[in-house]
């Protein structure tokens, strides 16, 4: 190796360890966990798969900690709902037959055998739904849509997505249909 230049300066060295799964924790002043939200991501499914996820989804209501799950993958679509049974599934089918896209689904240890789902359709914003608290606690709102807004214009999504090429995986025909004619109608197309 030659001489360094002059303007050598060594680099600083540091490990990687891998990422954290992302959640929100709402927990009482004694650290007591109420709520429990998760964004559903192939980073925290990817280790055995969508099975491994149920297993945490399980533990945690077995705790009686309410539960708020925000699935936009699209790579397994409802598939946490099927877990629920096929009748749970099939009551969120559309009157054109199709299910939606994704889903906001609610536990509340309170009502341990409802489930409130919001359903998520491309062609609609994303919806605000109810958080649960304590029993004592009113709700609060999370606004997904004003959330990914908010995300999409801190971390400048829009310089890094590239909008004349289809969704991986491909959307369903009519959802394909409707979002290359609201991309021309922004003009990203």
């Amino acid at each position: 190796l030659a001489a360094a230049p002059p303007n050598f300066v060594p680099p600083l060295t540091r490990t990687i360890t891998s990422p954290k799964p992302r959640h929100l924790a709402i927990r009482q002043s004694s650290g007591e966990l109420v709520t429990a939200i998760e964004l559903l991501s192939p980073s925290n499914k990817h280790s055995g798969g969508a099975g491994s996820y149920v297993q945490k989804r399980m533990s945690i209501m077995a705790l009686g900690v309410n539960l708020v799950e925000i699935d936009l993958v699209r790579k397994w679509g409802l598939a946490l709902l099927q877990f629920e049974g096929e009748e749970m599934t099939e009551s969120l089918r559309q009157p054109d037959g199709r299910l939606p896209a994704h889903s906001v689904n609610v536990f509340r240890a309170e009502n341990p055998q409802e489930r409130e789902i919001y359903p998520i359709s491309y062609q609609q914003p994303l919806p605000a739904c109810r958080v649960p608290l304590r029993p004592d606690d009113s709700d609060v709102w999370l606004d997904l849509q004003k959330a990914a807004e908010q995300c999409h214009e801190e971390c400048a999504f829009d310089k890094a997505t590239d909008y004349t090429r289809d969704p991986e995986p491909p959307l369903s025909p009519e959802d394909a249909a409707w979002l290359d004619g609201h991309l021309k109608s922004l003009k990203l197309r």
